[in-house]
């Protein structure tokens, strides 16, 4: 994808126009903002690899992943400003508030921030923040709750596989 970017602006300009992305450099970095243009739902990468399974065969929009895959951010339509339940919070799921920047991938190495879910050419296709919501609650049956006692967002999950 970033055969031919040489700088942040290179992949800036890429992601636009490739990919309709509203890409903005912020500190040498190509990032989007949550608002009104598109919303960001961060959850442990285990939970967000279930939540791909499940929304695979729909036009589920970029995922990011940050650079030791331990958080994944789905970009999303908005609006999904109210924050998830309590249930959701629980498995580390957060939205991120309007105004709160995402970066966004620079290179096709497998260092650094990178995509989970690349996305399509074209126009920006977004899912809904409730298609995605309900993908982690059809999780929560199966998955259990963290029990981290020193506060980090992990999540316990079950081999989900075997039940479905």
């Amino acid at each position: 994808m970033f055969e031919t970017c040489y700088s942040p602006h290179d992949v800036a300009h890429l992601l636009r126009h490739r990919y309709g992305l509203p890409v903005e450099v912020s500190e040498s970095r190509p990032t989007v903002v949550c608002g009104a243009r598109l919303d960001a739902v961060d959850m442990p990468a285990l939970l967000g690899s279930r939540v791909l399974e499940i929304l695979r065969d729909s036009d589920i929009g970029p995922v990011v992943a940050n650079p030791r895959d331990t958080t994944w951010t789905f970009l999303i339509a908005p609006p999904i400003r109210p924050t998830p339940t309590p249930d959701l919070t629980a498995y580390g799921v957060r939205v991120r508030a309007s105004g709160r920047r995402v970066i966004l991938p620079m290179s096709d190495r497998g260092f650094g921030w990178r995509w989970a879910r690349e996305p399509l050419p074209g126009s920006l296709r977004l899912p809904a923040g409730s298609a995605v919501c309900a993908a982690i609650e059809q999780l929560t049956d199966v998955i259990a709750p963290p029990s981290n006692r020193y506060g980090h967002n992990c999540v316990a999950v079950e081999d989900v596989t075997a039940r479905t």
